[in-house]
């Protein structure tokens, strides 16, 4: 029997830290992992070598998140090259203001959404960035990551910036060494979380 198979429904956020070091695991064994480390690795040094992203590039991560209602072709048809690459480019140039990062992306790609767009720069910057799906947003108490409006581009950029805080607080109170030579990046602790999730757990405040 999978050990994590008793986990109970709710976690306060400092029982899913006892936990994470698990879920982690068990993402790693997932069909999603390798395909994601080899994106990671391509993706993230092209944005430091390059400075940009291209449309196939964008139809990967799609491909790799399950293309849900399309969004691969919807991207293709709605951009051109130049778009995505201008998009990608702000964004990287602004990689270290988070809000400004996100904002490139959602307003400078038609039809990718904030799902998309975090998992963008989690690609492009796994040890700072992680990705907010419709999954976790369904999952974490309103109390700890407030309803965020899909389409509102500031309802968006704030709730990602909440999540991407709960993801640096639970890095810095996590004890346990992590998989990039002892650390845990930020994308690792969104993977952890997904994989909560994904067995339906629900991340309570208290």
């Amino acid at each position: 029997m999978n050990q994590l198979s008793k986990t109970p429904s709710k976690l306060t956020i400092k029982q899913f830290i006892n936990e994470l070091p698990q879920h982690y695991k068990q993402y790693t064994q997932s069909q999603y992992y390798e395909k994601y480390t080899y994106l990671e690795g391509k993706l993230s040094e092209k944005a430091r070598t390059i400075g940009y992203l291209e449309q196939d590039d964008l139809s990967e991560i799609a491909e790799w998140g399950g293309n849900q209602r399309g969004i691969k072709q919807r991207m293709i048809a709605n951009n051109t090259k130049e778009d995505v690459i201008r998009a990608t480019k702000n964004a990287i140039q602004q990689i270290n203001h988070p809000a400004e990062a996100l904002r490139e992306l959602l307003i400078g790609i038609d039809h990718w959404g904030l799902s998309y767009a975090s998992k963008t720069l989690r690609f492009i910057y796994p040890e700072n960035f992680s990705a907010l799906d419709q999954k976790l947003r369904q999952r974490i108490d309103f109390a700890i990551l407030p309803k965020i409006y899909d389409g509102h581009i500031d309802s968006m950029i704030k709730g990602y910036l909440v999540f991407l805080e709960l993801c640096r607080d639970i890095q810095s109170d996590v004890n346990i060494p992590g998989p990039r030579s002892g650390k845990w990046f930020i994308a690792d602790i969104e993977m952890s979380l997904f994989q909560f999730v994904w067995n339906d757990g629900y991340l309570v405040k208290e």
